[in-house]
């Protein structure tokens, strides 16, 4: 009975301490298949890189509002969670106390932000584009100024090429808008049909020799922009377009200060070897 007691006695032991020894260890001493008369040397404790000074103080880099702000954001998600799944009065009241102290920050900065707008022009938009009725209505005079000049100076110089097919029904209606929006400004067009047959507005047009191809206009109807005298042609519109986005596109390709992007995105092609 006493052996018995010492059999299992020394088997806990022999557990007790196998499970307290690295994973490294187990591989040799308890591999009894090898034998006891294995020596193999005990695998060097593992040194970890002391961490730099800084690493500690990181968070403390922060500035004060940003700390504020993440412990607010934190609390107002928790309060939110459990307000979420257990409604009570009290929870839900927490919850909307967070909220409440939001929206007041928020007020709080549009207030501020608005006095910088006021001290600073450059951050008004309304300097631009006034909101004010007096302001709209000069606004709208010197843009209507603007178009007349314009569509004056481009009348002199230039034309639109229209290029369609006579089966288009989109070429159909739009061909009236165009029509107007050339009636309006003064700039003549050029229709070109690219199956030979007209339109009521255009009865009468030039045939496609290439030129479509050479422009890559695939897609009727289609409209460009053209400096007979310079050679230059511009796109100006696919498919139908109001009278309205027709006089905005105009004024952006005739007047690149207008945006910045034109320039770069606007391709200008040659009408060298494009005439009828």
């Amino acid at each position: 009975m006493t052996r018995a007691r010492l059999g299992v006695l020394g088997a806990l032991l022999c557990s007790a301490f196998a499970s307290a020894q690295p994973l490294e260890a187990k591989s040799f001493l308890l591999d009894k298949e090898r034998g006891w008369f294995w020596y193999e040397q005990a695998p060097a404790p593992v040194e970890t890189a002391p961490k730099p000074k800084g690493e500690a103080g990181q968070a403390t880099g922060k500035p004060v509002e940003v700390r504020m702000y993440e412990q607010f954001k934190a609390g107002m998600e928790e309060a939110r969670i459990v307000a979420m799944f257990n409604p009570t009065q009290a929870n839900v009241e927490r919850y909307v106390q967070y909220r409440t102290a939001l929206v007041k920050l928020a007020d709080q900065l549009a207030e501020a932000g608005q006095r910088v707008v006021w001290a600073n022009p450059e951050y008004d938009f309304t300097q631009a584009r006034p909101v004010s009725a007096v302001g709209l209505q000069v606004h709208d005079a010197e843009k209507s100024e603007q178009h007349r000049r314009t569509f004056d100076r481009l009348a002199k110089t230039h034309v639109l090429y229209f290029f369609f097919k006579s089966d288009c029904p989109y070429c159909h209606a739009f061909a009236p808008v165009l029509l107007g929006f050339s009636q309006a400004t003064g700039i003549k067009i050029f229709p070109v049909s690219l199956d030979g047959g007209g339109l009521p507005e255009f009865p009468q047009p030039h045939k496609d020799h290439g030129q479509a191809a050479a422009l890559g206009a695939t897609t009727v109807p289609a409209v460009y922009l053209a400096n007979p005298l310079t050679h230059e042609i511009t796109p100006v519109a696919f498919g139908i377009q109001s009278e309205t986005e027709l006089v905005d596109r105009v004024m952006a390709i005739a007047n690149p200060g207008m945006s910045g992007f034109v320039d770069a995105l606007t391709p200008i092609r040659s009408l060298e070897g494009l005439a009828p």
